[in-house]
C-alpha cells in the first residue's frame, strides 16, 4: 500500500497507536486517576456476538484473544464495547476497555448451541444504544425468531426459510433502532467454504445493512490475529476489496 492510499487511513492508525499505549502505560498505581467516561457518551458503542457454542470449543482461547486485539485498536473514551456470548452472561457496556480486556481472558464460557438470532436480537436492543453490532459464528444458528402477527410464514406450497426470515426480522430492527438510520452489522464466520448456506446467511446481514462480511478459514487463518480488523482503527481498510482478500488469506499479520 502506497504512502498516499495509507493518508487515508491515518486518523485509525493513530488511534491504534493511542489505544496500546494506553493499555500498557495503565497500572494499579495509575488506575485512580484514569477517568473512563459513561459509555453511553462515546460516539462509538460497539456490541460483539461471541459464538461460545460447543462448536467453537477447541478456538474459544483464540477468539478471547481476538476480542482482546479488537479492544486494544479502539480508542480510549471514544469507543465503548460489551461482550454478548451466546451461552453465558453477557458483559455489559463499558468504555474502561483495558479491564474488559483483563476480564474476558479470566472469562469462563459456556458451551451450548448457536442462539445466533435471538442473541443478536439482544444486543441490537440492549441500552445504550449501539452504533455497530459485530458477530462471529462458527456454525448454523439453532434458533429462529418469531414473525410479526400477520405476517406469512408461507410461500405459496413452500415452507418460508426459517433463517432467512430471522434474518430480515434482525435486519428490521437494525433500521429501526434510529430514526432516518441503519445499525451497521459486521459478520464474521469461522468455518471452511464448503459452509456455503451459513457464508450466505452472514452476509446477507451484513451486506443489507451497510456492515462488512469476513469468512475466517481456520486452516489458513488464526483468529486471534484478524479479528481486530474488525475494530475501528482498521475497519476502514476491509472497504478495499483487495485488502479485505488479503486479510482472509491471513496474509496481514
Amino acid at each position: 500500500m502506497s504512502n498516499f492510499q495509507l493518508g487515508k487511513y491515518a486518523v485509525g492508525v493513530d488511534a491504534k497507536k493511542a489505544a496500546i499505549e494506553a493499555a500498557r502505560g495503565k497500572s494499579q498505581s495509575d488506575s485512580a486517576i484514569v477517568k473512563w467516561i459513561n459509555p453511553a457518551d462515546c460516539p462509538e458503542r460497539n456490541r460483539i456476538v461471541f459464538d461460545d457454542s460447543s462448536s467453537m470449543n477447541g478456538y474459544i482461547e483464540d477468539a478471547k484473544k481476538g476480542v482482546v486485539e479488537f479492544l486494544k485498536n479502539c480508542t480510549p473514551n471514544q469507543t465503548a464495547v460489551a461482550i454478548h456470548p451466546m451461552n453465558s452472561p453477557e458483559m455489559k457496556l463499558q468504555s474502561d476497555l483495558i479491564q474488559l480486556a483483563l476480564d474476558i481472558q479470566t472469562k469462563h464460557f459456556n458451551s451450548g448451541g448457536t442462539p445466533f438470532f435471538n442473541t443478536m436480537k439482544i444486543a441490537l436492543e440492549a441500552k445504550p444504544t449501539l452504533t455497530r453490532l459485530v458477530a462471529f459464528t462458527d456454525g448454523s444458528p439453532t434458533d429462529r425468531l418469531q414473525p410479526e402477527e400477520g405476517e406469512s410464514t408461507l410461500r405459496g406450497y413452500y415452507q418460508r426459510d426459517y433463517w432467512h426470515d430471522s434474518a430480515d426480522i434482525i435486519i428490521k430492527i437494525a433500521k429501526n433502532i434510529v430514526p432516518d438510520k441503519c445499525i451497521p452489522i459486521d459478520t464474521v464466520f469461522f468455518g471452511s467454504l464448503g459452509n456455503i448456506v451459513e457464508i450466505k446467511l452472514l452476509k446477507y446481514l451484513s451486506e443489507a445493512t451497510g456492515g462488512i462480511f469476513l469468512h475466517f478459514d481456520p486452516a489458513k487463518i488464526n483468529f486471534k490475529t484478524a479479528f481486530k480488523y474488525l475494530a475501528p482503527c482498521y475497519r476502514a481498510m476491509l472497504t478495499d476489496g483487495g485488502f479485505r482478500a488479503a486479510v482472509e488469506r491471513g496474509e496481514k499479520k
